[in-house]
């Protein structure tokens, strides 16, 4: 297979992909529970419970999209249009048609947990195949690097301008207008569609001919039972698993940083909706010159190191919300704002900093895995990666709601009782600093790096071209079993781990 080079404009399209992944998320980590316990009369434990449901139910649907993607070459759509994306390209319609219905009032709340339901799944079906593009465009960790990087400052800038939408519609129907939410979600849903497209066109995948299946598809029987083999060998790669608990955490703490800064603007520092969303907004696009600094520490000490910096940044800004918390009632409006938006920005460094550290890692877990099992699983790994994604939004939104809830927060109330703003700034200030401490103990375990990254990848190349395991460097040696967790004896196919689709296949076969 000659490589095919990674344009400028390759990066440009697959940056594209986080107007949902990044833009979307962020508008509805930040509205969207308020928009239902001030304007739909759903309690605060019922709005938590709409997202838990949506997400845990659609957090099945990723392996199997994962399951689904690599195995969608095999189908002549697949090889006409890409088995990745394809439903990139299917996304687009699907997202203008299921996101606007999300902001709408009126309807019960079995209408709303069924809706959020397909907007999820629709998500997914994008969201999963999307991001093993690095992997399936380029084996080069630089290359990966700039395609991700990419990726996250256009999710950066996405959020950004997502962001802004309900600023501007509040400033034009009023702070209190319940169409403002509506015209917000029709409006950024047309800009996700028409990215979508634009991923569609600038990007590429593996030819159909350089996809090599080891076995033939069976029966649903076999497909299934060798999908959920697939999802817990995957959990068998020490490095994955180091970073599944990374990203799980990572993934309840930024959701419920975003969940919960409405609150504490509206509610303990009594500012209004339109201050939060130009705060927020503006936060969020000073923290483009921070990804860059994340960026060059993950690229050079890894993902693990780069956390520590974020863990300081993020424990520092939580303490200072603290401090204006106590101080804000002695302090003019416009002084809280300018203190509260510095604070929002420290903030957001530290924030930009973690979500970037799985979408950095997440593209070298496939290579990792191929040491392994000498196969390329990057659908597995990506829906893994997702069904943990959705798993922490619905722990999110668990923990919000029902966090709130403890305290006392009303639904619906323009003010909240002492109690329940205390309940506010305990899920603003000591929920996430716990998180963090949690992420920083799995996160030292981890050896990812590009270094030990670039031994796996070029010790797998030797063995694919007839070299001998007993020739190994004790180097590479130890930069794979760190990495995979397997002796090295055991990995380029010398295990048990992809074995059980033969005893599948056996057990599915018809008798006789």
């Amino acid at each position: 297979m000659q490589a095919r080079k990674v344009t400028w404009w390759n990066v440009l399209g697959y940056a594209c992909l986080n107007f949902l992944g990044g833009g979307s998320q962020a508008l509805s980590s930040a509205f969207l529970m308020l928009f239902y316990t001030m304007y739909c009369d759903i309690s605060p434990v019922k709005a938590g419970l709409i997202f838990t449901i949506a997400r845990l139910v659609d957090a099945l649907g990723n392996p199997i999209m994962g399951y689904i993607s690599d195995n969608f070459g095999r189908t002549k759509i697949g090889k006409k249009f890409g088995r990745r994306r394809f439903f990139i390209l299917t996304g687009a319609p699907l997202v203008l048609i299921t996101y606007p219905i999300l902001w709408t009032t009126g309807h019960s709340f079995t209408f709303y947990v069924i809706a959020n339901m397909i907007y999820e799944m629709v998500f997914t079906s994008v969201m999963v195949p999307g991001p093993t593009l690095p992997a399936e465009m380029t084996q080069k960790a630089s290359e990966k690097t700039k395609l991700v990087s990419a990726k996250q400052y256009c999710g950066t800038f996405a959020s950004t301008i997502a962001l802004l939408f309900p600023a501007f519609f509040f400033q034009r129907f009023g702070d209190g207008n319940v169409d403002a939410f509506f015209y917000t979600g029709l409006s950024y849903a047309i800009v996700v569609s028409i990215s979508l497209l634009v991923v569609y066109k600038l990007t590429f995948e593996r030819r159909p001919e350089d996809i090599h299946y080891t076995e033939k598809m069976g029966s649903v029987h076999h497909v299934l039972l060798k999908l959920f083999n697939d999802i817990f060998a995957s959990m068998r790669i020490r490095a994955f698993r180091l970073h599944a608990g990374m990203m799980l955490f990572i993934g309840i703490y930024k959701n419920l940083a975003a969940g919960v800064f409405t609150y504490y603007v509206i509610y303990a520092l009594a500012l209004s909706k339109s201050a939060t969303s130009v705060i927020t907004s503006f936060a969020t696009l000073v923290s483009f010159i921070a990804l860059a600094v994340f960026i060059t520490l993950c690229y050079r000490y890894g993902g693990p190191f780069a956390f520590k910096v974020v863990a300081v940044i993020v424990v520092g800004s939580l303490l200072g919300y603290y401090a204006l918390y106590l101080g804000h009632f002695d302090m003019p409006e416009h002084v809280v704002i300018v203190w509260l938006t510095v604070l929002a920005i420290i903030n957001n460094v530290g924030k930009a900093g973690a979500d970037y550290i799985p979408v950095f890692q997440l593209p070298f877990m496939a290579d990792i895995d191929e040491a392994v099992t000498m196969e390329r699983r990057e659908g597995i790994f990506t829906g893994v990666n997702g069904l943990l994604s959705k798993i922490a939004s619905a722990a999110e939104g668990f923990l919000l709601g029902v966090g709130l809830a403890a305290f006392g927060f009303q639904k619906g109330a323009q003010a909240q009782t002492e109690s329940a703003v205390d309940g506010v700034m305990f899920m603003t200030v000591v929920m996430p600093i716990l998180l963090c401490i949690i992420i920083y103990f799995i996160s030292r375990r981890l050896t990812l790096t590009k270094e030990t990254h670039k031994l796996l990848v070029d010790e797998v190349h030797r063995i694919r071209e007839g070299g001998s395991m007993a020739d190994v460097t004790p180097e590479t040696k130890k930069a794979i079993e760190d990495l995979t967790g397997w002796k090295y004896e055991q990995c380029f196919g010398h295990n048990d781990l992809m074995r059980v689709s033969d005893k599948i296949e056996k057990k599915t076969q018809p008798a006789g």
